[in-house]
C-alpha cells in the first residue's frame, strides 16, 4: 500500500499475483512456502510469487526459467509432441500422461522419454531419470565442453517439459473422472463417496507430478557428489511410483469409459490396488521433500 506517496510492505504480507486479484494474503513465518488464494484459488510460493516449486529454491527456479527463456529456440526440437517407435519407426504421440507407451501392432512396451524396453525400467529406472556426467569433459575442447554442457542441459530440459505435458494430459483424465463421477451419481449409481477413491487418486497424481517437475531443475545445478547420487536416487523412485501410478489411473479411466472390459467399475482388488500405489508414491514425495528441501 502508499504511505505518504511511497510503497510500503510488510514481510508477513503478500500480494496474489493471481489476475487483477486484489486480495492480500498473510502468514506467520515469511518463507518459500505454498499459499493459495482464498478468493481466485492462484497457488503460488510466498516468497518470490512464482509458481511453487519445491525442492528447487526460489533463486534457483528464477535461474532456471530465465534459462529456459533464452535458450528456447535451441530447445525447440524436442518440443514436438511426436516421436518414432524404437521398433517399427511408426510416428506415435503421447496422449497421456504415463511415459509407459504402448505401440500394438508389435505388441511393445517402451519407455518416452529415453526409448527403452519398459521391461527393464523396474530395475534401471534410476539411469533414465540420471544423466550421465563425462569425467574427461575438463580435459577437452571449448567446443566439446559447450557441447557436453548443452547435451546435459537438454536432458534435463527435455524431462522438465515432459512432465508439463504430462501434467496438462492427465488433467484432461481428471476432468474426465469428475464428469464420469457426476454422471453415475445423478444415475443413481452409487453415491459420491462411492467414487471418491478416483478423484482422490488422480488429485494426487497431479501433486506428485508436480513436484517430480520441479526436482528437474534441483537436480541440473546440484554439485556432483554423495548428496546429488542420493536425490537421484529418490528421484528415480518417486519417477518409476509416479508412472505406475498414472498408468493404473489412466487404466481406471478406461474401466469407467467402458475402453477396457466392458463397462463398470473397477473389481475390489483392482481399487485395492491403486490405493495403495497412491500411499507408495505420497511416501515417496514426502520422503524426498523432508531430505532436501529446506523449508
Amino acid at each position: 500500500r502508499e504511505v505518504d506517496g511511497g510503497l510500503f510492505s510488510h514481510f508477513q504480507l503478500q500480494l496474489c499475483p493471481g489476475a487483477d486479484c486484489p486480495i492480500v494474503i498473510k502468514v506467520q513465518e515469511p518463507r518459500a512456502r505454498r499459499v493459495q488464494c482464498s478468493r481466485c484459488s492462484e497457488v503460488f510460493c510466498f516468497k518470490c510469487r512464482q509458481m511453487y516449486h519445491a525442492p528447487t529454491d526460489c533463486a534457483t527456479i528464477r535461474k532456471w526459467l530465465t534459462k529456459c527463456a533464452d535458450d528456447s529456440e535451441t530447445a525447440n526440437y524436442i518440443s514436438a509432441h511426436t516421436k518414432d517407435c524404437p521398433k517399427c519407426n511408426i510416428c506415435i504421440e503421447k496422449n497421456g500422461g504415463c511415459n509407459h507407451m504402448g505401440v500394438f501392432c508389435l505388441l511393445t512396451d517402451f519407455c518416452w522419454m529415453c526409448l527403452g524396453d519398459w521391461k527393464t525400467h523396474g530395475s534401471e529406472y534410476y539411469e533414465c531419470s540420471r544423466y550421465k556426467e563425462n569425467p574427461d569433459i575438463v580435459n577437452q575442447s571449448q567446443q566439446a565442453q559447450a557441447r557436453e554442457a548443452l547435451k546435459k542441459y537438454l536432458f534435463y530440459f527435455e524431462r522438465w517439459e515432459n512432465h508439463n505435458k504430462s501434467l496438462q494430459l492427465e488433467a484432461q483424465t481428471y476432468q474426465r473422472i469428475q464428469e464420469k463421477i457426476q454422471e453415475r451419481v445423478m444415475n443413481n449409481l452409487g453415491t459420491w463417496i462411492d467414487w471418491q477413491y478416483l478423484h482422490n487418486a488422480a488429485k494426487l497424481l497431479a501433486k506428485c507430478r508436480y513436484t517430480l517437475q520441479y526436482t528437474y531443475p534441483y537436480a541440473y545445478y546440484m554439485e556432483s557428489g554423495p548428496r546429488k547420487k542420493l536425490f537421484e536416487y529418490q528421484q528415480a523412485q518417486l519417477e518409476a511410483e509416479i508412472e505406475n501410478l498414472s498408468w493404473k489411473v489412466e487404466r481406471a479411466d478406461s474401466y469407467e469409459r467402458g475402453v477396457v472390459g466392458g463397462e463398470g467399475e473397477l473389481s475390489a482388488s483392482d481399487r485395492g490396488d491403486l490405493e495403495n500405489q497412491m500411499h507408495i508414491a505420497e511416501q515417496r514425495r514426502r520422503t524426498l521433500l523432508k531430505d532436501f528441501h529446506d523449508t
